[in-house]
């Protein structure tokens, strides 16, 4: 029985076969450090680290300035060393209602430890940020950053980062772009954006533990660490990237991330299907489905929940998986102040899905959830 694959918001599944390839390529027969050494090896595993680096900018982040995207293990750890690197304590942070727990915690730890106290921006029915009452908020308060979900991972609302920066003006704005990247344009450049977290296992389709972050005025960020890594003597020696990335970096995934950024498959699946896909959900009148309810900011993902509230949607999902073969999430999926905002006291069940999606697993699911 074929498998339907619906939880590519958690980890993207399949990967491209060049992803394992190159991974075990570098394991077995090229080996090299990055940075370290003048040898064969290590220039060629430098510059395919480099590559990467390159290639997100250039592709996937909308930067001409490679040298500011750092690697780290992921979006979490990026968040972090944002934070950490703002020095942030005693002033004001606005989140958006939608935020993943990555942004939500270590702000939450700022709050206790360093006196930051944060706000939630109002946003529209659907989830989307009011930019006009941002703006309100900016001319009445002082605030030290922003920080937007551009991608929610309950609903698949998009937010207007443009319009987001427009609205705060010289105020910093992080985005987590870790649902949207590999899926929908990003702009760093054109959106003035300052900082972008991101990781490679979801939408770019490459290994776990590989992600990092983009920053556009490094000298406004300090690194959140130190250790080994070029030059002599006691202090870090400044350069960019490396101030940020002290210690051997996760190379072989490295090597699977440039893997997967230079074999993408094509989208079986338009955003058209997608809403197709909702409305005929809707129509089975047994769910309300999380959405954005405008087809011009939707991902590819949405979530459900019964109508009935007596309904177990524990049970929903393993009846999907026990009957249909159908992969997909249920719970919370670390982002409480979503489903708060959505009325979720029950958690609900997400589809996100991914290239290799078709039109026929569409149907398959719709068919499921109506049966």
């Amino acid at each position: 029985m074929k498998n339907y694959y619906f939880d590519n918001s958690t980890t993207s599944f399949p990967k491209p076969k060049e992803v394992a390839e190159e991974m075990y390529n570098f394991l077995m027969n090229m080996g090299g450090t990055y940075g370290r050494v003048n040898t064969s090896r290590g220039k060629e595993t430098t510059q395919k680290i480099e590559e990467c680096r390159t290639l997100l900018a250039d592709k996937f982040l909308g930067t001409k300035n490679d040298s500011n995207i750092i690697f780290t293990s992921g979006a979490t750890r990026a968040i972090n060393d944002i934070l950490i690197g703002l020095d942030l304590k005693d002033t004001n942070i606005l989140i958006s209602v939608l935020e993943h727990n990555a942004i939500l915690r270590p702000i939450h730890q700022l709050s206790k430890n360093k006196n930051v106290k944060y706000s939630i921006i109002p946003s529209k029915n659907n989830g989307i940020i009011d930019t006009d009452a941002l703006s309100d908020i900016i001319k009445k308060e002082k605030i030290s950053l922003v920080a937007v979900n551009m991608e929610s991972n309950i609903s698949g609302v998009i937010q207007p980062i443009k319009k987001i920066k427009e609205a705060i003006g010289k105020i910093p704005l992080l985005v987590d772009a870790t649902q949207a990247i590999g899926i929908h344009d990003i702009k760093a450049d054109d959106w003035n954006t300052d900082f972008i977290a991101f990781t490679g296992h979801k939408g770019l389709l490459g290994p776990t533990g590989t992600g990092g972050f983009y920053v556009k005025n490094p000298d406004k960020l300090n690194p959140a660490y130190f250790g080994g890594g070029f030059g002599e003597g006691y202090e870090t020696p400044y350069s960019i990237p490396e101030i940020y990335e002290s210690g051997t970096p996760n190379t072989v995934g490295i090597i699977g991330l440039l893997a997967a950024l230079k074999n993408r498959p094509n989208w079986n699946i338009n955003i058209n299907d997608m809403y197709d896909a909702i409305k005929k959900i809707e129509s089975i009148n047994k769910y309300d489905v999380i959405w954005s309810k405008d087809i011009n900011t939707q991902g590819f993902l949405f979530s459900i929940k019964t109508i009935n509230n007596d309904i177990n949607m524990a049970n929903i999902t393993h009846a999907l998986y026990e009957k249909y073969n159908i992969e997909c999430r249920y719970g919370f999926h670390c982002s409480v102040l979503a489903h708060n905002f959505y009325n979720n006291d029950n958690g609900a069940i997400r589809f996100s899905f991914s290239p290799y999606t078709t039109k026929e697993d569409l149907e398959y699911l719709i068919n499921a959830l109506g049966s």
